[in-house]
């Protein structure tokens, strides 16, 4: 048997009613872990526009504005990747890839989806080795202000794993476009 005859039915199986329903969790996941994230935003300009009015204003700059502003914009980064994959905003080489048709495009995406399962799984084991070992000492910045630093970093893993589950439902969208079943 060839694997042109076994392909539609692997692709059959992945598109079973279980399998559409864990996609639909999968996204579901992402985009309110995304809009949750996102509200932080706020904060952030809340924080700064705080920090600019003592520090300008009255001459009298905080110790923990910097770090809390930071700490917040990188829970977004960190948090948001799953939910630019499940829009499909992550950056791409508009200039070819737009030339494709959506078959085309979801074979070059088949292609580099390995480079994908990569870097996010680097990011996954370094990230789960970094906080691990973070939250093992209760690792603090080591500044002035000193808040602790473990709760950003166990947010690494988190966003890594979100990241490659949203990634794995568009890979299986990928390729039950270029089989043809879509």
């Amino acid at each position: 048997m060839s694997l042109s005859n076994l392909l539609p039915g692997l692709i059959f199986d992945l598109r079973c009613t279980e399998m559409r329903t864990f996609i639909r969790a999968i996204g579901f996941i992402s985009e309110w872990s995304g809009k949750i994230f996102s509200f932080l935003w706020l904060p952030v300009v809340l924080v700064i526009v705080y920090e600019v009015i003592l520090r300008y204003v009255f001459a009298a700059p905080t110790i923990w504005a910097h770090e809390v502003m930071i700490y917040l914009c990188a829970m977004i980064y960190i948090m948001g990747g799953a939910y630019t994959q499940y829009l499909r905003k992550h950056i791409s080489m508009d200039i070819f890839y737009s030339r494709y048709s959506l078959r085309g495009r979801a074979m070059l995406d088949l292609i580099t989806f390995p480079f994908f399962c990569l870097f996010v799984g680097a990011l996954l084991w370094a990230g789960a080795d970094r906080a691990w070992d973070a939250v093992m000492i209760m690792e603090t910045t080591g500044t002035h202000w000193n808040p602790p630093i473990w709760p950003v970093l166990l947010l690494i893993p988190l966003g890594a794993l979100l990241l490659l589950l949203q990634g794995l439902s568009k890979f299986i969208d990928d390729l039950t476009t270029v089989i043809g079943r879509k």
